[in-house]
């Protein structure tokens, strides 16, 4: 693709109509940027990032959710369509006691003083004559070095009655709605309470000219968007009139029924699910779909893999939705994404008991459940045994278990389910590839000829070094032979996990399962090898962090060697194997799966947070990814084309897919929210601790 992205020709029309296109379309809600003098933002979700400037946090967890203001002080600056005495609430505590000095647009406004009580509401007017019709910035600076926390700011005139927790979005008129939105075919339809008295259309974006239409008394209008693909737009709804508080009823984006789905495997996972089958689901720690050879890497990494690929299906663009492994591996239990099941916080969250699990769901189908895992968040400490029989937690003994711990599990679990009389569903997390880098021969030494025997301390002193900049690479200095090290080694590591799942996979044979199980192999996210400047995960949202393998052999089948190109995510999975399996599918999973008709999907990844920096996002819709870091004045967003540059190395150049992916995400996010689970509290205890320090992350 070229540097700019070549933008378009007339493509949006304006039609005002009753419902009720054609073909069923497929609906999903879309979010406005609203400005009116009814404000409410957001502590619990990115949405409202750009909003808040200065020394904020992103979203944290105490039981409920908050955004942290830091000693340093911090603004919330909003736009008003035109001046007017509002009501600022704000729902706070301080961490220590302290006074909270607050100023809007440079002029001292009120002194609160905070102790260490519960969170309390404050209100304060914000007088007409200090309000700007425009940009407007309230500054909240604590009196010492205290630590504010924010559960809830919302604006509104100070005449409006009171609501608690509405149901749709309120504006009070005169007001504007702003939208971004892909072109593809479908409509922007908007619903409102009451009749408006006089609506405004904008349309721009690249080089369309400037398009404009006014409507009088309309309750509903909707807006034809062109079938022409990729082109981004900006839509300004302008809503005049007397200063009324109104509703939004409806905000959706109808998108055409796509094609039907012609997708290989469908019915053969219908039919393995109708014979119950044994369910294998084999996760590598840190795999990263492009190093296994049967992905089309160089070098023969993985060769029971692939044979399993030649067998089954391949699903080349399968994603994470997460770059660590507590909130993927709680996604790909759940079917959730991570801020629907709140599992995103290393030292705090664990996987909410409410939320019904793939295990359990195989239990309760009449399924042996059992798991093996070498990493503590796949562990009892973070509610990730749920449903499962045997959950054997190998970290409990050796702070990094190898793969070659796990076939003797392995070989217990097909005896004790065959014993049982029951079809077994069974969960091997293996750590490999995953740091240390403790492989042994014959596997050591493939690839490299520094080590080629079985690890010593100094040679892995210096693996550490380079993966966590320690030392001599305390400030990112690599060599060119540092970066082909740390390569060789993450692939003999890779090449050692392999061949232990081919040993999985002879157990099978011996024990005359083999043409009775299904064999899954995924990743729970990927690996950053200082293509993009980063090493290892956590907070590497590019593709080779993001881009997980997913490989399927269904026996009996016919798909040997098929691959599905289209887009999935982890949770995919889990919705297809809840769906055809165990006939339990909940709500928030339907219409997912790895067979599913749907329109390309918006597939939201995210980092992990950390108290130092912000919490950064990833945005894929085939074929571009945006990745999205900072907030407030510091955001930046850069937006590649994967199947022009599948390595996202050079980034388009387009304010108006800025701003629509920026927008996407505030709207995937805004809406996954609204069926989020409260945080649980892990359980971490010594051996946890032990294993993690082990693996870097303590």
């Amino acid at each position: 693709m070229t540097q700019k992205l070549r933008l378009f020709v007339p493509i949006l029309f304006l039609i005002i109509s009753a419902c009720g296109p054609e073909h069923k379309p497929v609906s999903r809600p879309l979010s406005p940027r609203i400005t009116s003098n009814i404000q409410q933002f957001s502590v619990q979700i990115p949405q409202d990032d750009s909003h808040f400037i200065g020394a904020w946090s992103g979203s944290q967890f105490d039981g409920a959710t908050y955004r942290s203001l830091l000693s340093g002080g911090g603004s919330l600056v909003f736009d008003l369509p035109e001046s007017a005495t509002l009501l600022l609430k704000i729902r706070l505590r301080a961490e220590t006691p302290c006074q909270l000095n607050i100023f809007l647009n440079d002029h001292p406004l009120k002194t609160i003083p905070l102790s260490l009580s519960p969170p309390r509401e404050s209100r304060l007017l914000l007088p007409k004559k200090l309000l700007l019709a425009g940009r407007n910035r309230i500054r909240f600076f604590p009196d010492t070095l205290a630590k504010i926390r924010f559960y809830g700011i919302s604006f509104s005139p100070a005449r409006t009655r009171e609501e608690t927790q509405p149901q749709s979005p309120l504006l009070q008129l005169p007001a504007r709605l702003h939208y971004r939105v892909r072109t593809g075919g479908g409509a922007l339809v908007l619903r409102f309470s009451e009749a408006i008295p006089k609506i405004t259309v904008n349309i721009s974006g690249g080089n369309l000219s400037a398009r404009r239409r006014t409507w009088t008394n309309r309750s509903e209008i909707r807006i034809e968007i062109s079938s022409e693909s990729n082109r981004f737009r900006h839509i300004s709804v302008e809503l005049q009139g007397a200063p009324v508080t109104i509703r939004i009823l409806e905000s959706t984006r109808t998108i055409p029924s796509p094609e039907t789905n012609s997708l290989s495997g469908k019915a053969l996972i219908a039919r393995a699910a109708s014979s119950r089958m044994n369910v294998l689901i084999i996760l590598l720690d840190s795999a990263r779909a492009d190093r296994l050879s049967c992905y089309g890497y160089h070098r023969k990494t993985t060769p029971h893999i692939d044979r399993l690929a030649r067998q089954g299906l391949r699903f080349s663009n399968a994603w994470s939705e997460a770059a660590y492994t507590l909130a993927s591996t709680a996604t790909l239990f759940s079917g959730l994404a991570p801020d629907q099941h709140n599992a995103v916080s290393n030292y705090y969250g664990g996987l909410n008991q409410r939320i019904t699990t793939m295990a359990e769901a195989f239990q309760q189908a009449g399924y042996f459940t059992a798991a093996v895992s070498a990493i503590p968040y796949c562990g009892r400490a973070f509610q990730m045994d749920q449903g499962f029989v045997i959950f054997n937690e190998l970290f409990t003994e050796n702070p990094q278990p190898m793969a070659e711990e796990f076939p003797s599990h392995f070989r217990e679990i097909v005896q004790k389910a065959r014993k049982a009389g029951k079809p077994s569903f069974t969960y091997p997390h293996v750590r490999e590839p995953h740091i240390d880098y403790l492989m042994k021969p014959p596997w050591r030494g493939t690839f490299q000829s520094i080590s080629s025997s079985r690890p010593d301390p100094e040679f892995q002193k210096r693996l550490k070094e380079i993966y966590f900049g320690r030392g001599i690479h305390a400030r990112g200095k690599y060599s060119p032979q540092d970066i082909r090290l740390l390569n060789d080694v993450y692939d003999e590591n890779l090449l050692s996990a392999d061949a232990i799942i081919g040993q999985l996979l002879e157990i099978l044979t011996r024990n005359d399962i083999s043409d009775q199980t299904l064999v899954i192999v995924l990743g729970d996210h990927g690996e950053g090898l200082y293509e993009h400047g980063q090493i290892g995960h956590n907070t590497v949202i590019h593709p080779e962090g993001l881009h997980i393998p997913l490989v399927m052999a269904i026996p009996g089948g016919k798909a040997g060697g098929k691959i599905n190109s289209h887009p999935v995510f982890s949770s995919d999975l889990t919705a297809t194997l809840m769906r055809e399996f165990t006939g339990n599918l909940p709500a928030p999973l339907k219409g997912k799966g790895l067979f599913q008709t749907r329109p390309i999907p918006a597939i939201v990844s995210r980092t992990i947070f950390f108290s130092q920096y912000h919490l950064n996002w990833s945005i894929m819709e085939y074929p571009f990814q945006a990745i999205i870091s900072g907030h407030g004045e510091r955001r930046s967003i850069q937006v590649f084309n994967l199947r022009k540059d599948p390595r996202a190395l050079q980034p388009i150049h387009d304010p108006d897919g800025d701003a629509y992916f920026l927008n996407r995400l505030q709207d995937v996010l805004k809406n996954r929210r609204l069926i989020g689970m409260d945080p649980t509290a892990s359980r971490i205890r010594e051996k946890e601790v032990r294993s993690l320090k082990s693996l870097g992350y303590l």
